[in-house]
């Protein structure tokens, strides 16, 4: 389907519908736009390493805090987190845990002392340390965070799906315009990345995007008056949500104040302002209320002030703060992950900037032809409400950093208005690509963007941390000894794999070892090979998991451990059934751990149930 340019349009009444073949075509590339963004969003979750995503421990503290004790967190000095935030996100990602049990700490946070924020000097970008009890198949906290953060890849696939919808509103007649707004915002890393993580700026980038689309809706009918509920409705869930949605209120009354004015109408501005404003005051009201109780003002402002004084702005803003802002932002906007510490290349913001900025030079001429002239009024004046969104929200966030320090300078916070840039974007890239090979560089444009947005999880966030060594098997392929036996009350004995050479010289053991309790020693494992009296012929002993460096005291509650140790046979061990024996030991007294099965005491040792052949010289496989 290849729509025609946007300048070429000479018609200045209420644009047509498509045509039925036209319009099943657009629907079904808007829902593989949605798919699409859904897939790159979850495998932006997956590799990602848990809690590494800005501010995510204290999002995830939160909706644990509701779910375990069924009440709102409480700011409190020296405590730094989310519990200054209004409640919409994290009651809908709190239902969503449910299936989970917090009470398992398997995956919990571990804080890293040497992450680079953490105010101790350290120079390192990872928040947390990691674990093998954060790796799949997931379990207790690990499971909580991972359904959490898939309730924001479900919203980033609402914004997308709102944005196509927009552009659609604007344009019924050239889909081509939310289709491609779409498939912008579905390759911005930075997006997906967002859309990946547990954080309530999704929920509010999804709320705002529907807010726009319905501020165009309220352009071309603004009466009656109650129909302002709807834009009311969108801006108290967006207060509600984050206290910067107070810019969708922002926009939406002087929307209304600006169609009142142009109709002279009075009873639209009272009877418009009374719809907006109802919903607007009693969707967040509880909120406001419950911190006036606590802290004695409805924002909770002062107790803020104390918690993060950190993050406030000490001296008067310049004009190099301004210029730093705008880098970080345009930067940031793009892809720099983590806490703001993994920065993507360089040519990746550039890029983005050049495609924006191509765009805006292409609406610059669409304005400037006789497009924007043919344009029916509505939609024309809809785009220059589009641009109005994008500078009240820069606005605002220049303001914020007033009073804020670099910590606010990150180009996330520009995505409530993604979706209005995404669509003013596109109808200058579709005016500029009007001819047939324009068409196709416009093609070949969204598959470089998604392309690049596929690989930089895997090029950019993945090699930048660390990775915990990992069982070789999952959870459930693990060759199960029923009951598992317990070390010291600290290690379990999940499971083991015995392979050996067909002569019987060398014997490989992998043990699957699981913390119950972080391990008080690096203890060692010995592996025994013994004959039928029990006396020992060949051994192999080591720290489980040093060899990656993850010894047991760097364990946590949950972690699996896969501890190979091979064997090496001496040739004069005559051929014979042997078995092996396993035990843990401090290597620094000798005493060996003692051993539970079923909480009953069973010795210092395990007899694993498999044995070990050893054949005569010269025999072999058949």
């Amino acid at each position: 389907m290849s729509p025609p340019s946007l300048d070429q349009s000479r018609r200045r009444r209420e644009p047509p519908a498509l045509s039925a073949a036209a319009g099943r075509g657009a629907r079904r590339l808007a829902v593989g736009i949605v798919l699409v963004c859904g897939l790159l969003g979850a495998t932006y979750s997956l590799v990602t390493p848990p809690w590494e995503a800005p501010d995510e421990v204290g999002h995830f503290a939160y909706l644990a805090h509701l779910v375990t004790h069924r009440r709102l967190p409480e700011q409190r000095p020296g405590e730094l987190g989310e519990a200054h935030q209004p409640p919409l996100y994290y009651l809908l990602a709190a239902l969503a845990v449910l299936p989970a049990d917090l009470r398992d700490p398997s995956g919990a946070f571990r804080p890293n002392p040497h992450f680079i924020w953490a105010g101790q000097g350290g120079t390192e970008i990872t928040a947390a340390r990691h674990t093998t009890a954060e790796t799949f198949p997931f379990q207790g906290q690990a499971l909580a965070l991972h359904l959490a953060r898939g309730v924001s890849v479900l919203l980033g696939m609402a914004t997308v799906a709102l944005t196509i919808a927009l552009g659609r509103t604007l344009f019924p007649e050239k889909p081509a315009v939310g289709l491609l707004a779409g498939a912008l915002v579905t390759g911005t890393p930075q997006f997906l990345f967002i859309s990946g993580a547990v954080n309530n700026d999704t929920l509010l980038t999804t709320l705002a995007t529907a807010a726009w689309w319905q501020l165009c809706q309220r352009l071309r009918q603004p009466e009656p008056g109650w129909r302002w509920l709807g834009p009311g409705l969108w801006a108290g869930l967006a207060v509600l949500t984050k206290l910067s949605g107070v810019v969708v209120a922002l926009v939406f009354a002087l929307l209304l104040g600006s169609l009142a004015w142009q109709r002279r109408s009075p009873g639209l501005l009272l009877r418009g302002g009374l719809a907006l404003g109802l919903p607007l005051i009693l969707l967040p009201a509880p909120w406001f209320l419950h911190n006036q109780a606590l802290y004695g003002d409805p924002l909770g402002w002062g107790m803020y002030q104390r918690v993060f004084a950190v993050n406030l702005r000490t001296t008067p803003l310049q004009w190099s703060d301004l210029s730093d802002f705008v880098l970080t932002q345009v930067r940031s906007f793009w892809g720099v992950f983590g806490w703001m510490t993994v920065p993507a290349p360089w040519w990746l913001a550039l890029g983005g900037l050049v495609v924006s900025l191509g765009g805006l030079l292409g609406l610059a001429r669409f304005v400037g032809s006789g497009g924007w002239r043919a344009l029916h009024p509505w939609p024309r004046t809809g785009l220059l409400w589009l641009a109005i969104t994008v500078l009240v929200q820069e606005a605002f966030l220049v303001g914020v950093i007033t009073r804020c320090n670099a910590s606010c300078y990150q180009g996330r916070y520009l995505f409530p208005v993604i979706a209005p840039l995404a669509v003013l974007v596109s109808v200058g890239l579709l005016t500029l690509g009007s001819s047939r090979p324009g068409r196709l560089a416009l093609v070949g444009l969204v598959g470089l963007l998604w392309t690049l947005a596929a690989i930089t999880p895997f090029a950019v966030i993945a090699p930048a941390y660390p990775r915990v060594p990992l069982s070789k098997l999952s959870l459930w392929e693990l060759p199960a000894l029923t009951p598992p036996p317990t070390f010291g009350q600290m290690i379990v004995l999940r499971g083991y794999r015995l392979t050996q050479t067909a002569d019987g010289s060398r014997i490989q053991v992998l043990l699957y070892w699981q913390a119950l309790r972080p391990p008080d020693f690096d203890y060692s494992v010995f592996v025994h090979l013994i004959d039928a009296a029990g006396t020992l012929v060949a051994q192999k002993d080591h720290a489980p998991g040093a060899e990656a460096g993850y010894p047991p005291t760097a364990w946590a509650p949950g972690d699996i451990v896969a501890d190979e140790h091979v064997i090496s046979v001496p040739p004069t061990v005559p051929a014979g059934t042997y078995r092996l024996r396993v035990g843990v030991y401090n290597w620094a007294t000798g005493r060996q751990l003692p051993v539970e099965v079923d909480g009953r005491p069973a010795g210092t040792f395990v007899l694993l149930d498999q044995t070990v052949t050893i054949p005569r010289p010269g025999a072999g496989p058949e």
